[in-house]
């Protein structure tokens, strides 16, 4: 969970949205990080895959806290795995509003006409847990309220108001799942039901030291090889990022931790090895 209060703006129309392949493989082409402009005058099927990029950030700016870039960068791995035929489901751990999520499957029908892959959405729609020590100093004053613009009724949402913002952009059940519970319950058991499916890509938007280290223990032996975690707190909180170091350290994996755009967060691609000299 990133800190920073959405603008509680309309939701804009999102429907209809069959695009060319040719948008896919533009897509495609920006890897990851977004590459400014500057003076050069933009091609056409940049100029239609910066407009596709707005309208899904519009869309899902009221119900995230995530940034833009974070979002951006979020549209880019779905495409990159989709179309890489990395097998396995989407799923994220933390949705509180749903945004993100929202994002993903945004981006799947734009850039290929349809939802090739539903999106499994687990929160506790309770808000967050008490946090422990492994969380650090600044993680329980914020849950005593020191910072009162960002605590959000301890991030708390309301299911329901997911579900209708889903229904209202054209998603039906089947394109996603809502997983409700804590994650101590919940992750388990959906290990348990997409087993045979894998996961093409983990977000993980839990912000403390156990929540984090549930999901990476119970779901990374259910990533493709190939595919992509993203940590979204992982500069935010102490205890985030400690599950991670302590994930890393005790599975003896070499998987590297890259920085999002502007530090919004941090990913990693689970390959068993460097392969190859001319590919980081």
């Amino acid at each position: 969970m990133n800190h920073r209060v959405p603008h509680e703006n309309l939701i804009m129309a999102f429907t209809g949205m069959h695009r060319m392949r040719n948008i896919a493989r533009s897509l495609l082409g920006r890897q990851g990080f977004p590459t400014p402009l500057g003076n050069v005058t933009p091609e056409p099927h940049r100029s239609a895959e910066n407009e596709e990029r707005r309208k899904i950030w519009e869309t899902v700016q009221p119900y995230t806290m995530v940034p833009e870039p974070a979002i951006d960068f979020l549209i880019d791995q779905v495409i990159t795995l989709l179309t890489s035929r990395v097998s396995g489901v989407l799923v994220e751990c933390g949705v509180w509003r749903g945004g993100s999520s929202m994002a993903m499957l945004l981006a799947q029908q734009a850039a290929f006409g349809r939802v090739e892959r539903p999106v499994y959405m687990l929160d506790s729609f309770q808000g967050l847990p008490p946090v422990t020590a492994k969380d650090g100093p600044l993680a329980s004053k914020w849950q005593q309220g020191a910072d009162p613009e960002n605590f959000l009724d301890n991030c708390r949402a309301v299911r329901e108001e997911v579900d209708h913002a889903l229904a209202r952009m054209g998603f039906v059940p089947g394109d996603y799942t809502i997983v409700e519970g804590w994650f101590d319950q919940t992750v388990p058991r959906l290990a348990e039901d997409i087993s045979p499916n894998s996961i093409a890509l983990l977000r993980l938007d839990g912000d403390w030291y156990d929540s984090t280290r549930c999901c990476l223990d119970t779901l990374m032996p259910l990533v493709s090889e190939g595919g992509v975690v993203i940590i979204d707190d992982y500069y935010a909180w102490d205890g985030c990022a400690r599950a991670v170091h302590d994930y890393l350290s005790s599975h003896d994996v070499a998987y590297r931790i890259r920085s999002l755009p502007q530090w919004y967060g941090a990913y990693f691609i689970k390959k068993a090895a460097r392969d190859r000299f001319d590919v980081l």
